[in-house]
């Protein structure tokens, strides 16, 4: 048997319980492990060979200290990209294996990063294993142990013993748990749920409309006079993007006030009249996503205010699960470049510090990174104030640069328009470049300063250049998610210039 955990999630407690249960019904078992990169971030492979001791009556049996491929009877994921990994390291095959796996997903740190949608697609994994696996059975096993307040692992314990691959009854594994002596209460609950769970019959659709729609979407009530002048105000716009709208308008007000929120609709405006009454809305709904997303830039007050929320207080209390009496240490990693320090300062002043070389210097002396116990009362207040600032955003370095370049944007996509419609389309789609902080952030804004250029170019010539297609304005965005060191980018936009 092959079983994959992730950090944290109980795959030596798993594993242990096998052990009890298999010697409890006097097998031989042996196992191996493999530890993952770190906490969360990489799976620990554990292998666990069994042998009935009824059968070893002359000598001992070899037992091996390694999996091998198209031997393995079992294997167990905490994760079905993990069930996908053990597919492609050839641990499921087709005339063997029962693959037990988790459908849910937790996104691996390349996924994250990926400049672009590098996630996987968790129904093209439980088509694969379907098709390798003998037998595969599969539900959210994380949503069954949050509902039982457990770890993972003893639902795993549970698909385990309802699968009937090992010749063990159900009693032999609730005694490992109990004998164990960690968290039996929770353990078993959901142990018990996920053993009857995996026993169930698979779900039957029973009726299917094809031509059903999902309702229209509902602006809620608003509590303040203002709110209302704003839903109203999106309530104009064709009802497909009223969702959207609505995020938009929550995120913004979030984020600064009610006039950010309808700074943003007053731009929108204007975007909204180049669709030319086209039913699908392809300019104004791009521009309406990435320009609310682009106007909540991570600047140094948004990062202190997300940090001192009582709602992220309590997520890391719910990870951790901490008792609620009980004390728990935070601390915050820190890596603020001078460019973001004066972001935040007025304009008169952040350009001074910027073109000056000895007082860059000087505040480029105390930057770096910086490890800060955030649970302490100094360090949260310095945070809250520092979230406050937010009030004083406008007079900013920060927000003068980034209306200039959004405003640079918004007129290229009018100006596209006028001459093709198609690639006014692809070019509100390139709002989706900008995003991260630091370095990822000044790339991607110089990527898309260089491609509004290339309109601008064009305009300033009075069109006697080609305008960029459609075509060449996704081959540019598409080069600009191949990877970070910008050199892809930089040879599409050679090409085309």
């Amino acid at each position: 048997m092959v079983a994959a955990a992730l950090g944290g999630e109980g795959g030596g407690v798993f594993t242990n319980w096998v052990i009890d249960v298999a010697q409890a019904n006097n097998w031989l078992c042996q196992t191996t492990s493999l530890a993952g990169v770190a906490q969360r971030t990489g799976a620990t492979i554990y292998y666990l060979e069994l042998f009935p001791r009824a059968e070893a009556v002359s000598e001992q049996p070899v037992l091996s200290l390694f999996p091998a491929q198209g031997d393995i009877d079992i294997t167990i994921t905490s994760e079905i990209a993990e069930a996908g990994r053990m597919i492609e390291r050839g641990f499921v095959s087709k005339d063997k294996t029962t693959l037990i796996s988790s459908s849910h997903r937790v996104y691996g740190i390349s996924e994250k990063s990926d400049l672009g949608d590098g996630s996987i697609d968790a129904s093209e994994l439980i088509a694969l294993a379907k098709r390798y696996a003998k037998r595969f059975v599969h539900y959210d096993m994380a949503q069954l142990a949050n509902a039982h307040q457990s770890v993972i692992s003893s639902v795993m314990l549970g698909a385990l013993a309802a699968s009937d691959v090992l010749p063990f009854d159900k009693a032999s594994y609730e005694v490992a748990i109990r004998e164990s002596e960690k968290s039996v209460t929770s353990n078993l609950s959901a142990f018990n749920a996920s053993y009857e769970r995996a026993r169930a019959p698979a779900a039957i659709v029973e009726s299917f409309d094809p031509v059903q729609r999902e309702a229209e979407f509902v602006f809620p009530d608003a509590r303040t006079e203002g709110g209302k002048a704003l839903f109203k105000h999106a309530q104009m716009y064709e009802p497909s993007l009223h969702e959207l709208l609505y995020h938009a308008i929550v995120k913004l007000v979030d984020y600064q006030d009610l006039a950010y929120a309808r700074q943003y609709l007053d731009q929108l405006d204007s975007i909204s009249k180049l669709d030319n009454g086209n039913s699908n809305v392809a300019i104004t709904r791009h521009v309406a996503r990435y320009l609310a997303l682009w106007m909540c830039y991570e600047d140094i007050p948004r990062v202190a205010q997300l940090k001192t929320r009582v709602a992220r207080g309590d997520s890391i209390r719910e990870e951790v699960r901490a008792e609620d009496q009980q004390i728990i240490y935070v601390a915050e990693f820190f890596r603020p470049r001078v460019e973001e320090v004066c972001a935040m300062l007025p304009v008169g002043l952040a350009s001074a510090i910027l073109n000056s070389r000895i007082m860059f210097g000087f505040v480029n002396f105390f930057m770096g990174g910086r490890k800060l116990r955030t649970d302490t009362v100094s360090m949260f207040a310095l945070l809250t104030l520092l979230a406050k600032m937010r009030r004083f955003r406008r007079g900013s370095l920060g927000y003068l640069q980034e209306q200039t370049r959004i405003g640079h944007w918004l007129e290229a996509v009018r100006v596209l328009a006028s001459h093709d419609q198609e690639a006014a389309i692809e070019l509100a789609a390139c709002g989706r470049l900008i995003k991260g902080y630091g370095d990822t952030r000044h790339r991607t804004t110089l990527q898309m300063s260089k491609i509004v250029q290339r309109i601008q170019n064009v305009a300033d010539t009075n069109g006697n250049r080609s305008w960029p297609s459609a075509a060449e304005l996704v081959r540019l965005r598409e080069a600009a998610f191949a990877g970070d060191d910008n050199v892809a980018f930089e040879e599409a936009l050679a090409v085309q210039s």
